[in-house]
């Protein structure tokens, strides 16, 4: 994955995204953006985060409301268990899952096969308040 040349703007939504272990949305970010001061519009928001998310310092999901959202992840393979009600979100790997993918994969004559989890819940901390 190649790295664009960073901008005072990417730089900005980076920082903003590494913030916190929850994945937001553009507009969510966006908010948070200007709360702080810095002003920069949408189109650049949504401009910096496809950067991002392109050159792998950022992951991409669609929430359970379709909406996508973003946050800065290891750049190692991984997977999402995100809580529903604050967003915080815990990177896991399920040991041996891999093979058994690409072994289903070969089984159907499937080859280069790609996949995403995400899992969602209450986290802990949420389930304590309710």
């Amino acid at each position: 994955m190649t790295k664009r040349r960073a901008t005072w703007q990417k730089t900005a939504v980076f920082e903003a995204l590494s913030a916190d272990a929850v994945f937001i949305s553009a507009q969510e970010l966006h908010q948070k953006l200007l709360v702080s001061g810095q002003k920069l519009g949408l189109t650049t928001v949504y401009r910096a985060l496809t950067d991002l998310v392109e050159s792998g310092e950022a992951d991409a999901l669609a929430g359970e409301d379709s909406e996508m959202r973003y946050r800065i992840c290891s750049d190692e393979h991984h997977h999402h268990l995100i809580c529903r009600e604050c967003g915080t979100a815990v990177e896991f790997e399920i040991a041996g899952f891999e093979a058994e993918i690409s072994a289903l994969a070969s089984k159907f004559g499937f080859k280069d096969v790609a996949h995403s989890i995400e899992l969602f819940g209450i986290c802990e901390k949420c389930g304590m308040s309710a």
